[in-house]
């Protein structure tokens, strides 16, 4: 991988394997919260129906941000410690119900999850989120991560020790 259209090319296959990411968010108290969700990827942006009984829904509308995680499984890894993951950071909104965003995303959650999408979208708890994502990583094993702008994989460039900072 070499230059960025393979890098783009690569992160899209990786992407469509996946029905359900890893949710990152913050709850009011700065403490962070990890759970997942059911994902729908369409047009550079991520969408999630979710319950605003759950922590991360709230967290989401409070703070606007969360961050998306999708990693090769464990069993398919051929190093634990360089599993394929592809993690965004996103800014969030709430579509509005029966909004024309709405109505184009539920038939679609609904051919990719089946019928149980119609009993979630008639429950008032249940609200559809729009994740943008502001920038991402792509790491394919050691030696191998690639950092990039938004979901088009923007400016993607090959990420070496001396680009990374602790925790980075």
């Amino acid at each position: 991988m070499n230059n960025v259209p393979d890098v783009a090319d690569e992160c899209r296959r990786f992407l469509a394997s996946f029905q359900s990411a890893q949710l990152a968010t913050v709850n009011e108290d700065g403490r962070p919260d990890i759970s997942y969700a059911p994902v729908v990827y369409l047009s550079e942006a991520f969408y999630l129906l979710v319950s605003e009984l759950s922590a991360h829904t709230f967290n989401m509308r409070h703070q606007g941000s969360a961050a998306l995680l999708f990693i090769e499984d464990e069993a398919a890894a051929a190093q634990i410690y360089a599993r394929r993951r592809l993690s965004f950071n996103c800014r969030t909104g709430v579509c509005e119900r029966n909004g024309e965003t709405w109505e184009q995303m539920i038939p679609l959650f609904r051919s990719r999850f089946g019928p149980v999408v119609d009993t979630l979208a008639r429950l008032n708890d249940f609200i559809l989120f729009q994740l943008i994502p502001e920038r991402g990583r792509w790491v394919t094993g050691f030696g191998k991560a690639y950092d990039f702008q938004g979901t088009g994989f923007k400016g993607a460039q090959h990420l070496g020790p001396q680009q990374l900072s602790p925790g980075g």
